[in-house]
C-alpha cells in the first residue's frame, strides 16, 4: 500500500483510530466481566481522543506538499493482528493480552510515521501519539503485572 499524500496518510491513521475504537466497544458488549468492559471502554475512549487530535491535525495542519522521506509502503498492517481473538467468555486477562498488543503496534505505526515525516509540521503529533501509545502499553503492563503476575 502507497500513499499518494499525507492527508492519505492522515485519513488512514483516523480510520485505524476508529477502528480500534469499534473494536474496544465490540470486545465490551461481548465480555461479562465488569473489570473488562470497564477497561475497554477506557480504551475505546482513548482511541476516540487520538482520532480528534488527526481530525485537527488534518484541518488545521498545512499538509499540500509535505512529503516524507520515503514513501510508505509497509504500514505493518499485519503487527495489528491478534492470534487470539476475544470472546463472551474473555477474562480481564486475556483482555488485557489482547489491549497491549494493538497498543504495540500503534507505537510502531506512529513512530514509524514520525520518522519519515521527521522535519514536517506533522512530525509532532505523529511523535506525540506514539508517546500515547506507548504510556498506554506501559500502564496496561504495568497493571497486568500488578494483576497477574504476582502469583508467578
Amino acid at each position: 500500500m502507497v500513499f499518494e499524500d499525507l492527508k492519505d496518510v492522515l485519513h488512514f491513521a483516523i480510520r485505524k483510530e476508529q477502528d480500534a475504537r469499534d473494536l474496544y466497544l465490540m470486545f465490551k458488549d461481548m465480555v461479562k466481566d465488569p473489570g473488562a468492559k470497564t477497561l475497554l471502554q477506557e480504551l475505546a475512549d482513548q482511541e476516540l481522543g487520538h482520532r480528534h487530535m488527526l481530525e485537527k491535525a488534518l484541518k488545521e495542519g498545512k499538509v499540500e506538499g509535505i512529503v516524507g522521506k520515503q514513501p510508505v509502503k509497509d504500514l505493518h498492517l499485519s503487527d495489528v493482528f491478534v492470534a487470539e481473538p476475544l470472546g463472551p467468555q474473555s477474562s480481564p486477562q486475556e483482555v488485557m493480552i489482547f489491549a497491549m498488543k494493538n497498543e504495540s503496534a500503534s507505537y510502531n505505526l506512529y513512530k514509524t510515521m514520525a520518522e519519515n515525516y521527521s522535519g514536517t509540521p506533522l512530525e509532532p503529533t505523529f511523535s506525540q501519539l506514539a508517546q500515547e501509545e506507548l504510556h498506554h502499553k506501559e500502564t496496561l503492563e504495568r497493571q497486568y503485572e500488578e494483576h497477574f503476575m504476582k502469583w508467578m
